[in-house]
């Protein structure tokens, strides 16, 4: 009689297809409450659990299942027809469900168990794809986990041997008294090694990108091949050609003019509209400035005086959603991140207008040719003790910039574009705003090669940060802020040596007890609106964070600014194409120290941003990982100790905890055949004999080694005949003493019995 399905395999089957039945119910109505979808499934899934507990087990599970099944299976199925509200085929996807419980419940059957299985595997993939709700993803992992379970349980109580399409007893082939290894499994392995190898040394984007090469595609799929070049797929990944709007990064040499200006219009987006001032204050300030912020897209020049910004805003109306923007976004970055990208530099701040006022721009253009289009910095002095790591490379494309901004990072050291090999093609609109000369537009295609330093902060000193008095503009603070600003900066820092820990003490101070809120903006009757966030609301915008401490550090001497840009987040990542697309929604405010060298140092006092870590090399990095792995052990001492112990006695005692898990594996979970199970038994006895010194000699069969081996009892004869039955007897019922054998050889043929034990002569 062929044994039946085990019970653990019939458990796990349900499982998955209550996984699966919750899965579909999400997302039949994704839009409804998760609870409520949960109970409606759990009423499915208890009624098959009644049926799966009044089913009795068959006596042979390769049976076709009797005709009472069907009976069963027919209500479950018209269940869901009965609601009226859901589409036909939404109803026949309920039905399907409710069929597949069924056939778990029922899962004694075989032909049910495989039914029901194939059937959680269309269920699962369907509520995947019909929604993205990260219910229905936990699900997904979850299922995920209970197949694999599910697979491992169908190999370890040998259930392929039951499933298979006709019933035979594995052998092991021997040749000449060896068994034949298993070649099959030796290339494979090695086939799989040379595969991994093969894959890191040539790159997972570089094998990825030539595999998708070799599949065909004619964008009739409703897929889309990042590089397809024609067709109703068109990939966004730009090849050489007239696509010069694609934003992938190949170089192009393609110049198309757009005389569009969004800059404005994407701040006010984001931040709001400024307050409009009293007519009295506003015929104060000269050139009528203050009013010219709200001209939405009549941008004269590059260097107009429009792009001051605002501090005192109304808020946003509608704030963006993290899926909105263009699709791919103004430029990508291929490169390390969190990068910052300067637009607008602001040096002044008005308290009266409550607003930034633009920088100036450099009298020179600082650039020299260094060979192959690079083009260096020269305007910067020699830092003297280093406090940089390793230069940093990126390559920033873009896509639909509306200005004649070249994206680059903070610290620049080498620009390159390629065929731009003359520095009167750049121009600065800011210290460290690199602008196209001439332009008013930066072409779509254009790849900008950067090279710039990164910073270590635990070498910075306090001769790195530039003095106040080589800049009195970037150290003035309104007069009308001064006293409450200095007395603030004093109490956070002032008691603190010049240098990186004022400076840092006044961003981890902000970062720590403040709370970003883009739409807490100042009353409108409040007359300073950086007072407010930082002495009443402690909550607001970036564009304070990053005011507030411009101007405290400003309070304590440091030259500073603030900074307009585009901030690339981590999170952004595409692992698709290896780019980070920055978008309109990524615009961003934040403040900037002067260093001796004439560099500006990145500051984040806003929580949620960081800023890009200095690049080490790898041996340093190895070190700073074991440096934060033994601070963080000595600050846990007892946890880690502990785990340290248990690590050594699992060690120690590995073997011991091997046979253990042999034993328990052997006892619980059982081989569909005897013999299998005898086998197992015997494997077990000859590793504990091997440790004992005792090895079972090449060419010998258990028997004959069990008798001259293993110390002479009654339990030792009764082993020895039964694995010399298991080995060579042909198929027939199972003894009835065969697991009592098995039992008491193992309990009387531990390490120490074989190790104690005197051996008999061979």
């Amino acid at each position: 009689m062929a044994p039946d399905v085990p019970g653990a395999v019939r458990r796990v089957a349900f499982v998955m297809l209550a996984l699966c039945a919750v899965a579909v119910e999400i997302a039949a109505v994704d839009v409804r409450p998760v609870w409520e979808s949960v109970g409606l499934a759990f009423i499915w899934i208890g009624a098959a659990a009644l049926v799966a507990w009044r089913v009795p087990i068959p006596a042979n599970p390769r049976a076709k299942p009797p005709v009472w099944v069907s009976l069963v299976l027919l209500p479950l199925a018209a269940g869901p027809f009965a609601i009226p509200t859901y589409p036909l085929e939404l109803q026949m996807v309920l039905g399907l469900r409710n069929v597949g419980l069924g056939l778990a419940a029922c899962a004694g059957w075989v032909l049910c168990l495989r039914l029901a299985c194939v059937s959680s595997l269309f269920l699962i993939l369907f509520a995947a794809a019909m929604t993205d709700h990260p219910a229905v993803l936990v699900l997904l992992g979850l299922y995920t986990a209970a197949g694999g379970l599910w697979l491992t349980l169908a190999y370890w109580t040998g259930l392929r041997a039951v499933l298979a399409t006709s019933e035979r007893e594995v052998q092991v082939e021997v040749r000449g008294g060896r068994v034949r290894p298993p070649w099959v499994a030796v290339l494979a392995v090695l086939v799989v090694v040379g595969c991994t190898l093969g894959v890191v040394a040539l790159g997972p984007k570089w094998v990825v990108g030539t595999l998708g090469e070799l599949m065909p595609t004619s964008g009739g799929t409703g897929n889309t091949d990042p590089f397809a070049r024609y067709g109703v797929g068109d990939g966004p990944e730009e090849v050489r050609g007239d696509n010069a709007k694609a934003a992938g990064m190949v170089e192009t040499d393609k110049m198309i003019e757009d005389n569009k200006n969004s800059l404005i219009d994407a701040v006010n987006d984001m931040y709001g509209p400024p307050h409009k001032p009293p007519k009295e204050q506003e015929r104060m300030v000269a050139a009528g400035k203050a009013d010219v912020i709200q001209n939405h897209g009549k941008l004269p020049e590059n260097r107009s005086a429009s792009r001051d910004f605002d501090t005192g805003r109304k808020g946003p109306k509608n704030p963006k959603t993290p899926g909105s923007g263009l699709a791919r976004g103004l430029f990508e970055i291929e490169g390390r991140t969190p990068l910052h990208v300067r637009r607008v530099a602001y040096e002044t701040y008005d308290a009266t207008a409550h607003r930034w006022r633009e920088g100036r721009k450099p009298q020179s253009r600082y650039l020299e040719a260094d060979g192959g289009d690079w083009m260096r910095l020269s305007n910067l002095r020699e830092p003297g003790p280093s406090w940089y790591a390793n230069d940093d490379a990126h390559k920033l494309k873009a896509a639909t910039l509306r200005t004649n901004l070249l994206p680059a990072p903070p610290m620049l050291t080498r620009v390159r574009i390629n065929k731009v090999d003359k520095p009167d093609y750049y121009d600065w609109d800011f210290e460290g705003v690199l602008v196209l000369a001439g332009r008013r537009t930066t072409p779509p295609g254009v790849i900008v090669h950067t090279e710039s330093r990164t910073v270590r902060p635990e070498r910075l000193s306090a001769d790195a940060f530039a003095p106040a008095l080589s800049a009195p503009l970037l150290a003035d603070v309104p007069a009308a802020l001064r006293e409450p600003l200095a007395r603030t900066a004093n109490e956070w820092a002032g008691h603190l040596p010049r240098g990186p820990e004022q400076v840092f003490a006044v961003v981890n101070r902000l970062r720590a007890e403040y709370a970003l809120d883009a739409g807490s903006v100042a009353p409108l009757d409040h007359p300073h609106p950086v007072l407010w966030f930082l002495l009443e609301s402690r909550r607001g915008p970036d564009y304070l964070f990053a005011t507030s401490a411009a101007l405290l550090l400003r309070a304590l001497d440091y030259p500073t600014r603030t900074c307009l840009g585009y901030y690339a987040a981590p999170s952004a990542y595409d692992p698709e194409n290896g780019h980070t697309p920055v978008k309109e929604r990524d615009l961003h405010v934040w403040p900037e120290v002067q260093l001796r060298d004439g560099h500006w140092l990145v500051l984040e006092p806003t929580p949620g941003y960081d800023v890009l870590p200095p690049k080490l090399p790898l041996w340093e990095r190895v070190r700073a990982a074991l440096a934060a792995a033994w601070d963080r052990v000595r600050r846990n001492p007892v946890p880690w100790a502990l785990a340290l112990a248990v690590l050594a006695c699992a060690v120690a005692l590995r073997r011991t905890l091997r046979d253990a898990l042999a034993v328990a594996r052997w006892r619980w979970l059982p081989a569909a055949a005897w013999q299998e199970q005898v086998r197992r038994a015997a494997r077990i006895v000859e590793r504990r004999a091997g440790r004992a010194g005792a090895p079972r000699p090449a060419g010998r069969t258990v028997a004959a080694w069990a008798r001259s081996a293993l110390p002479a009892c009654d339990a030792r004869e009764r082993f020895a005949r039964l694995a010399e039955r298991a080995a060579y007897s042909p198929a027939s019922a199972e003894p009835d003493d065969a697991r009592a054998v098995c039992l008491e050889a193992l309990r009387a043929f531990s390490v120490r019995a074989l190790s104690s034990a005197p051996k008999e002569p061979t």
